[in-house]
């Protein structure tokens, strides 16, 4: 039998990835590192820390993303059995979307109080929601060239058991469903960014808890294949 190379191990692709986080999770804070001495110099410094209330807002909201996304990508991944390359490129897509991160946050810091405002508050949900349309995306390119899109989990993952098509199913309503929320808040932009933004800061506080999102909707999308 010819020897054939293996694919990279998950051990090596969770050390690139928290090592992505914990860089884009320390340039986060870099911008509010930044105002320290402009709030320091002036006269007014309660005032002037509250004149830049779009650079801590941001900041927050940047640091829930990353944060969630962090546990997420861990609790997914402990029930996740071997890689393909599927699996490998799809953990590169969404450490791009990671490392993005603190651009969108920034633009989003700089922006709350101008003209350009919804740019800022778009920009911002591109980041926010990108991950979902490249994963989404990536399945069906895969797809159409017939590559291998399954997941082998452990045991005691809720979708083993599942014939491989199910389990593809719920994994594509898994990602499409904020894909479908991103688009709508992302539009929202252009009509009102304060809906738009709080539009995102409400799905964002939805997914702090990912085992308690995993164990609620997973459940659901298997039945509905049922």
């Amino acid at each position: 039998m010819a020897k054939e190379f293996k694919h990279i191990s998950h051990k090596l692709i969770d050390t690139l990835s928290d090592g992505v986080f914990s860089i884009a999770l320390t340039l986060l804070g870099l911008d509010v590192v930044s105002l320290v001495h402009e709030i320091s110099e002036s006269e007014d410094f309660n005032g002037a820390m509250f004149e830049n209330w779009p650079t801590f807002l941001a900041y927050v909201l940047g640091f829930f993303v990353l944060f969630s996304w962090w546990y997420q990508y861990h609790v997914l991944g402990q029930y996740v059995v071997g890689t393909n390359a599927t699996i490998v490129w799809n953990h590169g897509l969404t450490m791009a979307w990671v490392a993005l991160m603190p651009f969108g946050v920034a633009i989003l810091a700089e922006n709350l109080r101008t003209p350009n405002m919804k740019w800022g508050v778009f920009y911002f949900g591109i980041c926010l929601f990108g991950q979902y349309w490249t994963s989404v995306l990536q399945r069906i390119v895969v797809n159409l060239f017939r590559g291998d899109t399954s997941i082998t989990w452990t045991d005691d993952f809720l979708l083993t058991g599942l014939p491989k098509r199910d389990q593809n199913r719920a994994l594509v309503i898994f990602l499409g469903v904020p894909a479908l929320l991103g688009i709508v808040f992302v539009s929202l932009c252009f009509f009102n960014p304060w809906v738009a933004l709080v539009g995102y800061t409400l799905y964002i506080f939805t997914t702090l808890n990912p085992v308690k999102s995993l164990n609620s909707l997973l459940p659901r999308f298997v039945k509905l294949l049922g």
